[in-house]
């Protein structure tokens, strides 16, 4: 089971298509969104994280801690550092951005499998998706965690800007030229802070275009996609519940970790689960294999489904 955690909302970046619509935070901001965020209980404690990832890790599951940013505070980082001594670096990924990538941080993220940051585009290019910044703080973060030994995944999100072939051809360069030795396509959620976005969503045709020319590039760094792609050609079920869930910051258990509202709730009741630490993750997992919806293969990402049928024209 690969379980994607994430441990805050909280990030320090303030990016418009955001899946989880992060609360965009400062140093001056940054404890008060913390503790607001407890106080109304729309985060985990660090004791609750703590309890929460001893199930996790005695089940075996695979983490992904995300995000917000998942290494952004002090007490994040100790849940990432507990985990690295309870289960081994091959379970464990982080997903982040590359904010204050101090010592502390190599050393922990050296102790890992991969560590994703997301690159759409140059940092020279403007993009109405990521705030100015962003995409230099990936190239130096990749830079600096490629050059101290940690294994890293550049991540793109396929949307029109992103698929054009010249952007495409301009980040492969750079990740070949940076030694990233993975990059990973993702589909393009219509969740979350990019939900009025669904304009921006490809088409199937488009999706499937791209695909091919980015086999097509030729580099030392290996490309391949999402499941949620693969599944456009027909490759795999819909992992939703039998080999992957999501957890949200106040604990809330997904089906899957793309099915966000704004609130960063479960974007529907069809994917709420239940909520740890109040009930052990295998309780949660086997009663949502019991439910009809979840027995049935999807060959479609679920998510993407759902999303479909809310564009469709109500009947009268």
């Amino acid at each position: 089971m690969d379980v994607i955690w994430n441990l805050t909302r909280i990030c320090p970046w303030d990016c418009a298509i955001c899946c989880v619509t992060a609360l965009h935070a400062c140093e001056t901001t940054k404890i008060y969104l913390k503790r607001r965020q407890k106080d109304y209980g729309q985060e985990l404690g660090l004791a609750e994280k703590m309890q929460v990832l001893k199930d996790l890790c005695d089940e075996g599951f695979d983490i992904d801690f995300s995000g917000g940013d998942p290494l952004y505070y002090n007490e994040d980082l100790q849940v990432v550092e507990q985990a690295t001594m309870w289960l081994p670096a091959g379970k464990i990924s982080v997903s982040m951005t590359g904010i204050e990538l101090t010592d502390r941080k190599i050393e922990l993220l050296k102790k890992v499998k991969d560590v994703e940051f997301t690159i759409d585009s140059l940092p020279n290019v403007k993009n109405f998706a990521r705030p100015e910044g962003y995409h230099l703080g990936t190239v130096l973060a990749l830079r600096q965690c490629i050059n101290a030994g940690v294994r890293t995944r550049a991540i793109t999100v396929l949307y029109p800007l992103t698929m054009k072939e010249s952007n495409l051809r301009a980040v492969y360069q750079l990740l070949c030229e940076l030694g990233a030795p993975e990059w990973e396509l993702l589909r393009f959620y219509a969740v979350g802070k990019a939900k009025h976005l669904s304009r921006l969503v490809p088409s199937r045709e488009d999706y499937l275009n791209t695909m091919a020319l980015l086999r097509s590039f030729r580099g030392p760094t290996k490309i391949f996609f999402q499941h949620s792609l693969r599944m456009l050609e027909g490759n795999g079920v819909c992992p939703a519940v039998h080999k992957s869930l999501g957890i949200l910051p106040d604990g809330s258990v997904s089906a899957c970790a793309w099915a966000i509202n704004t609130q960063v709730q479960p974007i529907s009741e069809h994917f709420m689960l239940g909520k740890v630490p109040e009930h052990k993750i295998r309780d949660i997992i086997t009663a949502a294999k019991k439910r009809i919806e979840f027995q049935i293969e999807a060959h479609e990402s679920r998510i993407i489904t759902w999303l479909d049928k809310q564009r469709m024209p109500k009947k009268e």
